[in-house]
């Protein structure tokens, strides 16, 4: 016996499965929120040049964290939520395997670079040597509350993640009032806080992680897996890019004004990034009962927008005082910034459901094709924007290139038959015939 029917335990798991959104909502907060302390403490404690680096480091975190979500993540997410039992634990187990080997890549990368910055004389290598632990540690964690998703147990996911963000944070605050606080220290803390966090969620996923290693898993994760990852260089190219475009074409101090206005969304990224994480969950288990999801993203939609449309008003209204307010009176030129943002963010509340319907019929390679379009315009057109427009720039061309996948989204559910695709049956098809045999 592990608890009776009245037992906190008994008490959690209900509240879990009665209303698993919300602890899913809760945790998205939760992370968003941190992310969002940890800029505003690095714009306030450090120079616009050197917070301008600290972004760029930043950016490279979270450019790695899609390219793990489209590889590995939001695979195991459609594909491991119509699996059960012996499949689905070798099926996880062989996810972490590859997880773990996508990590160590990615840090022995970041090593290399450092290792070169410190040859050039560049004087922000310290920044790529705390990048490596800090990629390491966090793809683990990341990869354990997503497995936690798929599985249905958002308030373990939250519990977790109380200890790695809130960690995180306290740390942060912590050297933010002792004035010890610099880009490097920001990483190494976020290292530490994501390690202990990966010890726990193994702990957590301990049945989970119990499978062996399949081959058919990893063909099934690539033939998933294989066009959201190119589709995610994508997109980079149309968001993420400008970061680092910015910089080149204006200066670090741009790159700086960026991400500053785009944290003041950040309650809707909180939205959307749950969002992302877990209606295609919602829409594959839907897909496989009914048939259909025309109607859950009809639904999706209708609940998605009242959050995302008002929000975005009054943080385009308030611009300017916002970033006065949160950042210091040197922020407050970049009223326009945040207004371009707010747009933009309409148009990704759009996008992420559309590309949660496709990625749940497995139509990934028409999320490539569309993020790939975008992609090729933010090139041709991302050096002008930025010297002609300034800053605000860089959002005016994320907006053209979401607008022009978006329509490519669009045009491709219209044109897609009812039912699963081919592609997601394949899929399933090559782990389970094995165990029925």
């Amino acid at each position: 016996m592990t608890g009776g029917a009245g037992s906190p335990q008994t008490r959690l798991r209900t509240a879990a499965r009665v209303r698993p959104e919300l602890w899913g909502v809760f945790d998205q907060a939760l992370v968003s929120g941190v992310n969002f302390l940890t800029i505003i403490l690095l714009a306030r404690s450090l120079a616009p040049g050197d917070f301008g680096y600290f972004v760029l480091a930043f950016t490279i975190l979270q450019t790695a964290g899609t390219l793990q979500a489209s590889l590995i993540t939001r695979p195991h997410n459609v594909l491991g939520a119509v699996r059960h039992g012996r499949e689905y634990a070798d099926y996880s187990t062989t996810a972490a395997t590859v997880q773990v080997g996508f990590a160590g890549a990615l840090a022995l990368i970041a090593l290399v670079a450092a290792g070169l910055a410190y040859a050039a004389g560049f004087s922000q290598a310290v920044l790529l040597l705390a990048l490596a632990p800090a990629l390491f540690a966090w793809q683990l964690q990341e990869l354990g509350r997503r497995m936690l998703y798929t599985e249905g147990r958002l308030a373990a996911a939250f519990a977790n993640d109380v200890l790695s963000y809130g960690g995180q944070a306290f740390a942060l605050v912590l050297l933010w009032q002792l004035d010890l606080l610099t880009g490097a220290r920001a990483l190494l803390t976020l290292a530490a806080a994501f390690a202990l966090g990966a010890v726990v969620v193994a702990w957590q996923l301990r049945s989970t992680l119990s499978g062996k290693l399949e081959r058919s898993a990893l063909s099934a994760n690539w033939h998933f897996g294989k066009w959201l990852g190119v589709a995610e260089v994508g997109q980079w190219f149309s968001t993420q890019f400008y970061i680092y475009l910015a910089a080149a074409v204006i200066g670090a101090v741009a790159s700086a004004a960026l991400k500053a206005a785009q944290t003041l969304l950040g309650p809707i990224s909180v939205f959307l990034t749950f969002v992302t994480s877990y209606l295609p969950i919602v829409l594959a288990r839907e897909l496989e009962s009914s048939g259909s999801i025309r109607g859950k993203v009809r639904r999706s939609l209708a609940a998605i927008l009242p959050v995302v449309v008002p929000y975005c008003v009054v943080i385009g209204l308030l611009a300017e005082p916002a970033l006065e307010l949160v950042y210091g009176s040197e922020y407050g030129q970049y009223a326009e910034v945040v207004q371009l943002f707010a747009l933009y963010y309409v148009v990704l509340a759009f996008s992420t459901v559309a590309i949660a319907a496709l990625s749940a019929r497995g139509m990934t390679r028409d999320v490539f094709v569309g993020q790939a379009a975008g992609a090729a315009l933010s090139l041709a057109i991302g050096w002008l924007l930025l010297r002609e427009l300034g800053t605000a720039g860089g959002v005016v061309g994320m907006l053209l290139s979401w607008a022009l996948a978006m329509a490519l989204f669009l045009r491709a559910l219209r044109a897609a038959p009812p039912g699963r695709s081919a592609s997601v049956a394949t899929a399933h098809a090559r782990v389970t015939t094995p165990s029925e045999l």
